[in-house]
């Protein structure tokens, strides 16, 4: 066993460690379903749950069981920041889009953190800030730059220098960064049970082990044939994301817009108090500016760490990807010299051509799609804003609202990915 890892080192997701599976206890008792949500994941789930709590009668169809895909695998960030970059950004669609992007990425930060109290959701939500450190003198002179506009979205950032940093993280291999006072993280396979069970709890009927293979307009609405069953709907909405498959017109069409990225976190052991907070002082999470990033937080009351980096990287297997991961900090971090990995998983994400979630429709079917890597936040929140589209609420106007365009040499864009993310690395590396 690598001296990276615990003895009794596993490959399932942390957070899933004990948890009860959801249950569904009502079945379809037939009859047309005013909307019919494809994928119980966040956004899914979101959407069920303010469509029934309008009055709704809706349908959820998910191709396995809640609890079993990337919504229970992620690392538990409840943040402002999206994959987009602010520049980047202004370049391509200028700067009223650019902020209102940030302005909703703090909103859906809220959403969700208003929704875990609302719901009385037991998620370990921790609202205890965000570091953001420069990976180069590049970076660093790109946050101050934008900081007006960051201040202008998000409110309270700081500005903090190298010679500042051992404030926020117990490391001096960064240039500086910004620290968001609202930041938060949670305990993921526990909000998406809560939002399953409210989802439940408002009526909505969660069909588990039902894939849907065929969407087809009617004369009325839609009919879906869904685990060998024919539904009708007034509304379909697909919330597949990284699911996003072939099975039918609308999700191959859609599928062209979409790279699906593999994504690795790990948990470490039970770690001291004193040595928590000599590697974050404020307990808050620590991120990095790489565009594929590396990520920290303590994971609630358990004492350990959890971490992520490698995204789309397809270099060995969970094991060696623990080792590149925790080695990654363990060079940063000093305190971080000895500690062992208990836990390391893989989920997937799906990113869009411009780095934005997506939210429309596709042959009169709905959709939210493309979150990037920030599904916790993002996925609920869209999922909430199509169901007000759907009841005709002017509160589903989102900036997110734009046409899912597709990736040139789709076909090629997953086979090439391993090759464009150890470009991203060499870019990061190099010049920024």
């Amino acid at each position: 066993m690598s001296n990276c890892l615990t003895d009794d080192f596993s490959t399932e997701p942390f957070w899933v460690a004990g948890l009860p599976p959801f249950e569904a206890p009502r079945t379809w008792s037939g009859g047309r379903a005013d909307v019919l949500v494809v994928g119980a994941g966040y956004a899914g789930l979101s959407a069920a749950l303010t469509l029934a709590g309008g009055g709704r009668r809706v349908l959820v169809c998910d191709a396995s069981r809640v609890g079993t895909g990337a919504s229970s695998s992620s690392a538990g960030s409840l943040g402002n920041v999206p994959k987009a970059k602010y520049d980047d950004l202004l370049a391509l669609y200028g700067e009223i889009v650019a902020r209102r992007v940030y302005q909703e990425a703090r909103h859906a930060r809220e959403y969700v953190e208003h929704l875990v109290r609302h719901l009385g959701i037991d998620c370990d939500l921790r609202c205890e800030g965000r570091f953001i450190a420069a990976h180069s003198g590049k970076a660093f002179a790109r946050l101050r730059n934008t900081l007006p506009a960051l201040r202008a979205a998000w409110g309270d950032v700081a500005l903090v220098d190298q010679s500042e940093q051992r404030a926020y993280i117990g490391s001096d291999e960064f240039f500086g960064g910004v620290h968001l006072a609202d930041s938060s993280t949670l305990q993921p396979a526990r909000l998406h049970l809560g939002l399953a069970r409210a989802a439940d709890a408002a009526g909505a009927t969660i069909l588990q082990d039902t894939r849907v293979t065929a969407i087809r307009r009617a004369a009325r609405g839609y009919t879906v044939r869904a685990g060998g069953r024919v539904f009708e709907a007034n509304h379909v909405v697909l919330a597949t994301n990284a699911e996003t498959g072939s099975d039918t017109p609308h999700t191959r069409r859609l599928r062209r817009g979409l790279t699906i990225v593999p994504a690795f976190a790990l948990a470490t052991e039970p770690l001291p108090d004193a040595l928590l907070s000599e590697v974050l002082p404020r307990r808050g999470s620590f991120s990095d500016t790489c565009k594929i990033i590396h990520y920290m937080a303590v994971a609630g009351d358990s004492r350990r760490l959890v971490m992520s980096g490698r995204a789309g990287r397809s270099d060995g297997g969970l094991v060696h990807k623990a080792e590149r991961i925790l080695g990654y900090f363990r060079r940063r971090f000093p305190a971080l010299s000895d500690v062992r990995a208990s836990h390391c998983w893989s989920g997937r994400f799906a990113i869009t051509g411009d780095w934005l979630p997506h939210i429309g429709q596709e042959g009169g079917v709905h959709y939210v799609l493309g979150c990037c890597g920030v599904g916790i936040p993002m996925s609920t929140y869209l999922g909430h804003k199509v169901a007000l589209r759907i009841l005709g609420s002017a509160e589903g106007e989102t900036v997110f609202d734009r046409p899912l365009k597709s990736i040139p040499y789709w076909p090629a864009n997953n086979f090439f990915l391993p090759a464009a993310v150890r470009a991203f690395e060499w870019r990061d590396r190099w010049f920024h």
